[in-house]
């Protein structure tokens, strides 16, 4: 079980979520079993719930590294442009093992950055962060409209047919046991 902790007005809330195992099958996850519609119904709600947790952290990741790059493109702005001040308008680069002065303009400085190799890994840092972002969002739609299918499935599903026709057993990645309650045979 996984635990994140939510502050809101100085008040921490955790919130206990199932864990998904390392690999998940996003087919098996968006396909709706028409042989256990009622299992899929009543665990469609978690599974969303799930995928919405993961894909929030995806987007506190992205926007960490969007903030890291941020932070060292300023930071590297602010080193060329002191030395520039210093320097007759001018910075230094190495290239191919030989300093190079450059003169300070918004072209070569955005040139200089752009190739940064540290810059550049950053960049690609929230490249692959947003392509994580985008691979959830997708899934997390996908299960979104899966559940409205499930709705429009099992609007006229009474509690007697419901419980008669659940299927025990491992649904969207979550394990299903029915209650013993007023609809059992005795």
């Amino acid at each position: 079980m996984s635990k994140v902790t939510v502050s809101i007005d100085n008040k921490v809330i955790v919130l206990n979520f199932g864990d998904f195992n390392e690999e998940i099958d996003a087919d098996e996850l968006t396909t709706i079993d028409y042989a256990n519609l009622f299992g899929e119904a009543v665990t469609v709600s978690a599974l969303l719930n799930r995928i919405g947790i993961l894909k929030a952290e995806a987007e506190s990741i992205l926007a960490h590294k969007k903030l890291d790059c941020d932070i060292y493109n300023a930071t590297l702005s602010r080193q060329y442009r002191r030395e520039a001040n210093i320097n007759s308008g001018k910075f230094t680069l190495v290239d191919n093992g030989h300093p190079v002065s450059i003169k300070l303009t918004e072209d070569s400085l955005s040139a200089a950055i752009l190739l940064d190799l540290a810059f550049q890994n950053k960049r690609k840092a929230v490249i692959n962060a947003q392509r994580d972002l985008a691979f959830l969002d997708s899934l997390y739609w996908s299960i979104q409209s899966k559940d409205k299918k499930l709705s429009v499935l099992m609007k006229s599903v009474t509690p007697e047919e419901f419980y008669n026709e659940i299927v025990e057993g491992a649904v969207n990645g979550m394990i299903i046991k029915k209650p013993r309650d007023q609809w059992t045979t005795k």
